[in-house]
């Protein structure tokens, strides 16, 4: 079955046609408007754009902080002027030049610059995120300066003079906060100044420029993690200087594409090659798991942003460009294929008019559509586009990864016996972790193909020394001896997947102490994707593993088969109660969510958290007052509430069907959380026609948005500890009038933020209808 060969790409010229991508600007140019700053007119881009029930945008500004800022402006310039130098249009480089100015009009005196510009037009000088000190928005002002003023020299040399010169003075304030070759101490923020230091210097060759590129580059070296035990195998640490362990987060992280530019201007090969192979190790964990957004004592795997996925797309870019190594190309537009739907949820973060979706959560996509991410995106485009053609079966949303990450709450695994027990916590993942304090066997049912894990403990406080992990999935098994350190990510040994549900066990026994354990995390030794078009299965072999031949190899058909549960709709049979006159459904027995809280329930309910046990909710007290005798009377209508245990369903494609009747109206009680959700329910009557019926809800605690009306307002919430939030948060009820003839049944959508907590019907009155 197998064929192993690496993938045969012969090395092509620039004169051959790249990737075929469209890089659509209308939501960019949506987004583009004249500011005012400090009495002089400019063009910015509104910081975000939020999401309108029709489906339009509103520009929206950073709440205290500004209306426009130099971060997203000088993103701008930067894609402009790297379209430029593609197309030689003159559109492209006046767009260019105008947010360059806008750059320009943010530096101060000294030479750095402030970020964020009021609605008022006044500078924010004192916010935390704006003002002055060596921040990001100056490293991204240089940058962009620098850059602009290589690409306007021959085209506009006073302008070129100009940029230059603002460039400069700014590099010489910022480098005025540089400890040890890192600005601030920070390998993110120091690697978009060495990128910045390299365009000046490209056209200086200044002396003061080369020796903090030098510097910079030793110090990212030093910072490159190179342990095939670690997590953080292949990316860099962006800890503080005063942080004993590591650090990582996607959004910025530029290193591994600043130590291949200095070492293309030092001539030091060892530079290149050190990125090129952490590149290739970081990308097993940035492929099976997508951007994710932070590595620190635990993994977090969402949001997944745009910023996060350029990062790497431009790293892998440059360093293709460098050293034209293929197999870093084919990695480059495999991370590209995020942003068509290659993710967790199978969705486009990218709109129809080419706006960039703010984020990739745990069960939904934010389709607000920021400056921030829709340049993200657009950069990120421009460089897959950039690639040769051959690897563009590598950028379509026609991809399956065969072997995801897969991360476990350990409070949510099953203990069984186990010495343990689970404490809701702040700074920790799902807000929970299980102490373990004696002998113990977690245990979780896993889909694993079939191939090599590397299993990781996310482990939070530890009150003990050393412990014998025993690990088994199936007929493997593992056992290992860990010296546990709190706040880190373990290795605790390997498992072989089976390609079968099999239950996962994590056990092991401890002599004295405790120690919490946060996260399960296993990581595939390969990344396996299978091309659905072309019916072929690629593998990113970089730790040489023996079950395949090392590098990239292509297989026929898919290399790896694995059980995959059938998503069913499921039908609901249900009674009617009738009830002051109403019909109810009677959905209590199909309620799978506790979202409304009673005293004793305020640390354990959980409305707003689909990915752990614990999550904020309703206050039941509230409520309580406004029911009689199980009902909740809105308007001209009533719900039937359940606020003992669970109350509602997240919507999840539920049919439900019941003796048909003839009604007149069907109301719906329900609320969303993380956001406004705009979808719709199909109403079946007695003879099977059908009748499309708006289903969408607001966020809980954001105000009705998407034409429902408000049933409830809470004055307050229960976080998830229990403790109460002075947060106004809401139920809202949407009534639809019904056709004249018996309904059977209700099919819901499948949009598991939105919770249904009652569905009530009512008869039409005798003779109120049209004959």
């Amino acid at each position: 079955m197998k064929r192993a060969l690496i993938i045969l790409v012969l090395l092509i010229s620039l004169m051959l046609l790249g990737i075929e991508v469209q890089i659509d600007l209308d939501h960019l140019e949506f987004l583009r408007d004249h500011f005012v700053v400090e009495g002089e007119s400019v063009i910015g881009y509104w910081i975000y754009a939020d999401r309108l029930p029709d489906g339009n945008y509103r520009h929206a500004d950073a709440q205290g902080e500004g209306v426009t800022c130099v971060d997203d402006v000088a993103r701008a310039a930067v894609l402009y002027l790297r379209l430029f130098e593609i197309s030689g249009m003159e559109q492209h480089y006046d767009r260019a030049k105008e947010a360059l100015e806008f750059v320009l009009s943010m530096q101060d005196s000294d030479g750095d610059f402030y970020n964020f510009v009021f609605e008022d037009g006044s500078i924010n000088r004192n916010g935390p995120t704006s003002r002055k000190g060596g921040n990001w928005w100056a490293a991204r002002a240089l940058y962009a300066l620098a850059k602009g003023a290589r690409v306007s020299q021959n085209l506009d040399p006073e302008f070129s003079m100009r940029l230059a010169d603002a460039a400069q003075r700014c590099f010489r304030k910022i480098i005025g906060f540089e400890r040890d070759g890192l600005i601030q101490g920070y390998t993110d923020l120091s690697s978009v100044v060495l990128l910045g230091a390299a365009e000046l210097y490209s056209m200086s060759n200044d002396v003061l420029l080369g020796g903090f590129i030098k510097r910079c580059a030793a110090a990212l070296q030093s910072k490159v993690i190179q342990n095939e035990d670690s997590i953080f195998n292949g990316l860099v640490d962006e800890s503080s200087p005063s942080e004993p362990r590591y650090f990582w987060h996607g959004w910025g992280s530029r290193q591994l594409e600043a130590l291949a530019v200095a070492g293309e201007i030092l001539g030091d090969d060892s530079l290149l090659e050190i990125s090129t192979e952490s590149f290739k190790q970081s990308s097993l964990l940035l492929i099976n798991a997508g951007p994710l957004y932070s590595i620190s004592s635990y993994l977090q795997l969402f949001p997944q942003i745009a910023y996060a996925a350029e990062s790497a797309i431009s790293a892998g870019f440059r360093l293709y460009h460098l050293t034209g190594d293929r197999d870093i190309a084919a990695i480059t537009a495999l991370l590209g294929s995020w942003f068509l739907g290659v993710n967790k949820l199978n969705q486009s973060m990218v709109g129809k008019n080419g706006e960039g979706f703010d984020g990739l959560e745990f069960s939904h996509v934010n389709k607000n559509a920021g400056a921030e991410s829709t340049i993200s995106m657009l950069l990120s485009l421009e460089r897959i586009k950039r690639l040769p053609e051959e690897y563009g079966d590598l950028f379509s949303a026609a991809i399956e990864v065969l072997t995801p990450v897969v991360v476990l709450e350990a409070e949510s695994m099953r203990a069984g016996l186990s010495e343990s027990e689970i404490i809701q916590s702040t700074g920790v993942s799902g807000s929970a972790v299980t102490k373990i304090s004696g002998a113990f066997s977690l245990r979780q049912p896993v889909t694993l193909v079939e191939a090599s894990y590397s299993v990781f403990a996310a482990i939070n406080e530890a009150r003990t020394n050393e412990v014998v992990f025993t690990l088994r999935l199936g007929e493997s098994k593992s056992e290992k001896t860990v010296k546990i350190e709190e706040k880190t990510v373990q290795k605790l040994g390997v498992l072989k997947g089976n390609g079968k549900e099999t239950t996962l066990t994590v056990g092991g026994k401890l002599s004295e102490g405790s120690f919490d354990i946060d996260q399960i995390i296993l990581v595939p030794d390969i990344v396996a994707v299978y091309l659905v078009e072309d019916d072929v299965s690629i593998v990113f072999n970089f730790k040489g593993c023996s079950e395949f031949d090392e590098g990239v190899s292509v297989i026929d058909g898919r290399v790896f088969e694995r059980e995959k549960s059938v998503l069913q709709v499921p039908v609901l049979p249900v009674s009617l109660i009738e009830m002051n006159g109403f019909v109810h459904l009677d959905l209590l027995k199909y309620f799978d969510n506790n979202g409304i809280a009673t005293s004793d329930e305020r640390k354990t309910a959980n409305f707003d958290n689909p990915q752990g046990l614990f999550g904020a909710s309703y206050i039941s007290s509230e409520l309580e007052k406004a029911i009689d005798s199980g009902s909740l009377a809105v308007e001209d209508t009533e719900f039937m509430v359940n606020v003992d245990g669970n109350d509602n369903f997240r919507l999840t494609g539920q049919a439900l069907t019941f003796s048909a009747e003839m009604f007149d109206k069907i109301c719906i009680l329900g609320a969303a959380n993380h956001g406004d959700y705009t979808g719709e329910a199909l109403l079946i009557y007695e003879d099977d026609s059908q009748q499309v019926i708006p289903l969408s809800f607001s966020d809980w605690c954001g105000g009705p948005s998407t034409g429902e009306k408000i049933a409830f307002e809470f004055s307050g919430r229960y976080d998830n500890t229990g403790n109460t939030e002075r947060i106004k948060c809401m139920l809202y009820y949407r009534c639809v009038d019904l056709l004249e003839k018996p309904l059977k049944g209700i099919v819901l959508p499948q949009m598991p933020n939105v919770h249904v907590f009652a569905i009530s019907l009512s008869r039409a009155e005798p003779g109120s209808q049209e004959e």
